[in-house]
C-alpha cells in the first residue's frame, strides 16, 4: 500500500501533462518530513521498442545520432540542461571547504516503486526519505547512502527499477549543471520524476531547464498519444459527412430551406474544429511542446461548434422553419441563452487545455463547471419541452410526414441523452477512482467519446434534414398535407353536433359558433385517445386557432 505522505506528494503531480518537454523556471522544492522534493513530472510512458543501454550520457551517438526520427521506437526520460541554483550565502558558507558539497538527486521511477523510495522509520512513524548515520545503523540504509535519497531497487535487476543521478554544487557556485542523462523506458506504466535535497542548508535550492518525456511514436504524453490518429480520423469522417452534405446541397439548392444553411454552418465548424486539433497533436507530438496559439484557437472552435450545435438542435424541437416561421417572441431568449453558453464553456475549456483544471482549488474549479452544466441543463429542458409541443401541433395538424420527421428526431435526442448520462456516470466514477491512475492508456477516450458522440448527432441530423425533392414538404407553410385546418374540424364532427350545440347555447350557426363546437367535439376526442397529449396542451393550440 502507498503511504499517506507518498500519496500527498503524487497528488501534487500533474495528471496529464502540457507538454513531454516540462520547462522548469526557479521552481521551489517543497520541504517534507526530512527532505525538499520538487515533482518534476509525471506522465504515462510506453515502453520502448528498440533495445538500448538503460542509461547514458553520451545522448549524441546513443539518443539524437542514431535515429533521429520522432517515432523512432525509443521511449526515454531525459534530462536536459537542468540548472539548480542555491543561495548566495549557502554558497560562500559551504565554499571555504573546496570541492563537490551540496548535492541534488534526481530520481524516476514508475508509480507501483514508489514504496521504493524512502523508508518506513518505526521510531519516528513516518517515512523517510534520507538516509541519516542512525538510520543506517539500525539498517534501514546503506552506509554509503548517508546524506542521500534512499532508494531500494527490485532486486532482480529489473530494467524499470527506480532510477536516480546526482548534481553536485562545486566550491562556492551558486550553480550546478547536470550533464545531459537519459533512461530507457522498458515497461509501459505511470512514471515519476523527483528532483530531491537532503541537506538542510540546500533546502531553497531552486531548478530551471526542462526534461523530456519521448514515447516510441513521439513526444506526446502517452495519455493522448491515441488522440492524434483519432482526430485524423475524425477530420476525415466529417470531410466525408461534408462531401455528402454539400453533394445533396448542390443537388436540391432550389428546394434547401433556411434550416439546412444553419447545418451546414455546424458542419463547417466540426470539420475546421478537428483539423485544428490535429495540426495542434501533431504540432506536439514533433516538438514536445504545445503552441498556445494552435490549442486556444482549437478550443474556442470547439465551444463555438457546442453552443452553435445546441442552438440548431433547439431551433429544430421548437419547430423553427417546419411548425413556425420564425422564433418571434423566443429569439432573444434562444441568443442570450447561447451567447451565456458560449463564454462560460469558452472559459471552461481554454483554461482546462491552457492551464489545467486539476490544479485549481475545489471553489474556482466548482466556479468554472458549474455555470456550464446549469446552461446545458436549462438547455436540455427547454428542448424536450419544445418538442412535446411541437410533436402536439403536429398530432392536432394531422401533418404525418413531419411528424414522422420528428419522431426519428427525439428518438435520436432521447439515445444521446441515454448514452450522454451513461457516461458522463462513467466518467465520473474513473475521475474519482484510483483508475485514471492505472488505466491511464484509456484516459484519450474521456474526450474522444464527446467527440465521436457529437459526430453522430449531427450525422443523424444530416441524414432527417438532408437537402431533397420533398424537403418543401417538411417546410412552414399554412396549408399542410393538402388539408386545411377548417376542413380538418369540418371532418370532426357531423351537422348534428353543430345543431346541439347552437341550440343549447341559444345561439345561430355563425361560424364562430361553429368553429367553439369543433373544438369541443375535439376536445372530448383527444382526451379519450390514450396517445394523445395532456388537455392543457390541446386546449393552448385551440387557443392558437380561435
Amino acid at each position: 500500500a502507498v503511504a499517506p505522505p507518498l500519496l500527498l506528494w503524487l497528488t501534487l503531480a500533474p495528471t496529464l501533462a502540457r507538454a513531454s518537454a516540462h520547462a522548469y523556471a526557479r521552481d521551489s522544492l517543497y520541504a517534507t518530513n526530512d527532505a525538499a522534493i520538487l515533482v518534476a513530472g509525471a506522465e504515462g510512458v510506453f515502453a520502448s521498442r528498440v533495445r538500448l543501454e538503460r542509461e547514458t550520457t553520451d545522448v549524441r551517438k546513443r539518443w539524437l545520432g542514431a535515429n533521429p526520427r520522432v517515432a523512432d521506437g525509443r521511449a526515454y526520460v531525459r534530462l536536459d540542461a537542468l540548472t539548480f541554483e542555491r543561495p548566495r550565502e549557502t554558497a560562500r558558507a559551504r565554499g571555504a571547504t573546496g570541492g563537490a558539497d551540496g548535492l541534488v538527486e534526481a530520481a524516476t521511477f514508475k508509480r507501483e516503486d514508489v514504496d521504493r523510495i524512502g523508508v518506513w522509520d518505526d521510531e519516528a512513524g513516518a517515512r523517510k526519505f534520507c538516509c541519516t548515520g542512525d538510520m543506517a545503523k539500525r539498517g534501514l540504509c546503506e552506509k554509503g547512502e548517508v546524506g542521500r535519497l534512499v532508494v531500494r531497487g527490485r532486486g532482480d535487476g529489473g530494467a524499470t527499477s527506480p532510477w536516480k543521478t546526482e548534481i553536485w554544487f562545486e566550491g562556492d557556485d551558486v550553480e550546478a549543471r547536470s550533464d545531459v542523462q537519459a533512461v530507457s523506458v522498458r515497461e509501459t506504466g505511470m512514471y515519476y520524476m523527483w528532483f530531491v535535497v537532503c541537506d538542510p542548508e540546500h533546502a531553497g535550492v531552486t531548478v530551471s531547464g526542462r526534461t523530456l518525456w519521448k514515447n516510441p511514436d513521439g513526444y506526446l504524453p502517452g495519455a493522448k498519444t491515441a488522440l492524434l490518429p483519432f482526430y485524423g480520423f475524425a477530420a476525415m469522417a466529417y470531410l466525408g459527412l461534408g462531401f455528402a452534405w454539400a453533394m445533396a446541397y448542390v443537388g436540391n439548392w432550389r428546394h434547401v430551406l433556411e434550416l439546412h444553411n444553419c447545418i451546414t454552418v455546424v458542419l463547417a465548424l466540426s470539420m475546421c474544429e478537428t483539423a485544428v486539433w490535429y495540426f495542434d497533436y501533431a504540432n506536439w507530438n514533433a516538438t514536445g511542446y504545445r503552441p498556445y496559439v494552435f490549442t486556444v484557437v482549437a478550443v474556442l472552435l470547439g465551444s463555438l461548434r457546442t453552443t452553435l450545435s445546441r442552438t440548431l438542435v433547439l431551433m429544430m424541437s421548437m419547430g423553427y422553419g417546419v411548425v413556425r416561421p420564425t422564433l418571434g417572441g423566443l429569439n432573444a431568449k434562444v441568443v442570450s441563452l447561447s451567447v451565456c453558453y458560449l463564454f462560460s464553456t469558452a472559459v471552461k475549456d481554454v483554461v482546462e487545455h491552457v492551464g489545467s483544471v486539476d490544479d485549481l482549488k475545489p471553489g474556482a474549479r466548482l466556479f468554472l463547471v458549474l455555470p456550464v452544466s446549469v446552461f446545458d441543463s436549462v438547455f436540455l429542458i427547454w428542448i424536450f419541452n419544445s418538442l412535446s409541443r411541437t410533436l402536439t401541433q403536429l398530432v392536432l395538424r394531422q401533418q404525418k410526414q413531419k411528424l414522422s420527421l420528428y419522431r426519428a428526431f427525439t428518438n435520436l435526442l432521447a439515445a444521446n441523452v441515454v448514452l450522454s448520462v451513461g457516461w458522463l456516470a462513467y466518467e465520473m466514477w474513473f475521475k474519482s477512482t484510483d483508475m485514471i491512475e492505472e488505466k491511464w492508456e484509456s484516459v484519450w477516450m474521456l474526450t474522444a467519446f464527446w467527440q465521436a458522440l457529437s459526430f453522430g448527432l449531427l450525422a443523424g441530423i444530416c441524414f432527417l434534414w438532408r437537402p431533397a425533392s420533398e424537403s418543401t414538404q417538411y417546410a412552414y407553410s399554412e396549408l399542410a398535407n393538402d388539408i386545411s385546418e377548417d376542413a380538418w374540424w369540418g371532418e370532426l364532427i357531423t351537422n348534428d353536433d353543430i345543431e346541439q350545440f347552437a341550440g343549447s347555447s341559444k345561439m345561430s350557426k355563425s361560424p364562430r359558433v361553429m368553429n367553439s363546437a369543433k373544438k369541443t367535439r375535439a376536445m372530448n376526442d383527444f382526451s379519450l385517445d390514450a396517445d394523445a397529449d395532456s388537455a392543457a396542451e390541446i386546449e393552448m393550440e385551440m387557443g392558437k386557432i380561435d
